[in-house]
This record gives C-alpha cells, sequence and structure tokens, in this order.
C-alpha cells in the first residue's frame, strides 16, 4: 500500500506555502492546519474543499500562476489525506506543534486546538447537543487547551481555576489529546456505519468555483489536468 504520509521536504513546502505572500498573512499554519483538518475528516457529515479551503487560505489568493495554484492545492489536498488515512487506520496523528513563542519553548497545543475547533464548527451537525455526553467528554481537553474555558470565565470577571491547578489541568489534557482525537473519530464513525459511505475527498464539480481561491471554475484551474503535480 502506498504511503499517504507527508515526507519532510513536503511539510516543509506546505509551511512555506502556507506562509508566502499569496495568503497576505490570512493562511493558517500547518500546526492549526492539522488540528483543523482532524475535526474536518472526522465531522459525521462531508464537508467540502469549497467550504473548508476558504477557512484555510483566506478569501482572493495571490496567486504567481495557475500552476502555482494548482500545486499548491494538491499539496494542501496531500495533506489533508494524510490525515485522514492516519485516522482511518487509527493511527494517532503525530501532532505538528509549534513552540508557545521565542521565549516560552513549551509546545503550543492552544493554536493546533483552536485549529480544531474551527474544523468542528464547519459541520452541520451540532456536536455538544444534549444527549452527546460521551462526545462532551472527549472534546474537554479540545476546548480546555484551546483556552476557551479561561476566556470564558475571564470575561464573566472570574478565575477559571488557580494557576497551578490550571498548569495541571493543562499537562492532563495534553497528555489525552491523542485518545480524545482517535475518540471524537470513533465516536462519529459508529454513527456512520449505517449510512452510505462518504469519500475521503469529497468530489468537486467541474463547474464549482475553484476551492483553491483563484476564482476560476474547477475545470479551469485544479481540475484542469487529471494529475496534479
Amino acid at each position: 500500500m502506498p504511503t499517504t504520509e507527508l515526507s519532510k521536504q513536503e511539510l516543509t513546502a506546505l509551511e512555506e506555502g502556507l506562509a508566502s505572500r499569496a495568503f497576505k498573512g490570512k493562511a493558517m499554519g500547518a500546526d492549526k492546519l492539522q488540528g483543523f483538518f482532524c475535526a474536518v475528516v472526522s465531522a459525521p457529515d462531508a464537508i467540502p474543499p469549497s467550504r473548508w479551503m476558504p477557512e484555510v487560505l483566506g478569501s482572493e489568493p495571490a496567486y504567481e500562476s495557475l500552476g502555482q495554484a494548482q500545486e499548491f492545492f494538491a499539496l494542501i489536498m496531500a495533506f489533508y489525506k494524510s490525515v485522514a488515512a492516519a485516522l482511518e487506520e487509527k493511527r494517532q496523528p503525530e501532532f505538528i506543534l509549534k513552540p508557545v513563542s521565542d521565549t516560552d519553548k513549551r509546545p503550543d497545543y492552544q493554536t493546533w486546538c483552536e485549529g480544531y475547533i474551527l474544523g468542528w464548527g464547519l459541520s452541520a451537525e451540532e456536536w455538544l447537543s444534549p444527549g452527546k455526553e460521551q462526545l462532551k467528554k472527549l472534546t474537554f481537553p479540545i476546548l480546555l487547551l484551546s483556552g476557551a474555558f479561561k476566556e470564558e470565565a475571564e470575561r464573566r470577571g472570574k478565575e477559571y481555576l488557580p494557576e497551578d491547578e490550571y498548569a495541571k489541568l493543562q499537562k492532563e489534557c495534553a497528555d489525552t489529546l491523542p485518545q480524545a482525537v482517535m475518540g471524537i473519530y470513533d465516536f462519529w464513525q459508529a454513527r456512520r456505519k449505517s449510512a452510505p459511505a462518504r469519500r475521503d475527498v469529497p468530489k468537486i464539480g467541474r463547474n464549482e468555483t475553484c476551492p483553491c481561491g483563484s476564482g476560476k471554475k474547477f475545470k479551469q484551474c485544479c481540475g484542469k489536468e487529471r494529475t496534479l503535480h
């Protein structure tokens, strides 16, 4: 079976591309994008590239050429497929985590988890509705590490937890994050078994606007050739 993992060179090219001038500083970093894709792939409903690509790259990227748009679109899709394959094969993703800052070298789980929350927000299904207690428990580490609980408490003028207790809880959630991500995927997978099988990557209509952001129809842009390089 051919590997679906991105090589180090491909991952470097992805990170450099996301940081390029073509996206005017609006594209996600690779760490946030990985969290985002984990949620999109796990969602109970198929979320097509035409919906998630603008979230990833921002609106109206300024590509230098059609070739650049095609190449980067192919790289983004390869990364998506690598995340999908890992979850499908029950392999916990090898998290891409940047340092919190130049002076704080701790892994930045917050950015990764913010990406995950953005991804699940694209799902038509309400993830935290009444009756989904198991899912609420699984999403707790993601919400905690994103800073959502602390920010909400501070918005109300309250302290979420004393700093030492909060730091301990963050550590516990970071340790359980891989299992939580797999657990969420399995939770929704079990509920999809009775439904028709979905595509790994939802099909893009030939006359739809290309999800790469060029503004052209897919058949005139990244769908122009059957094999993208």
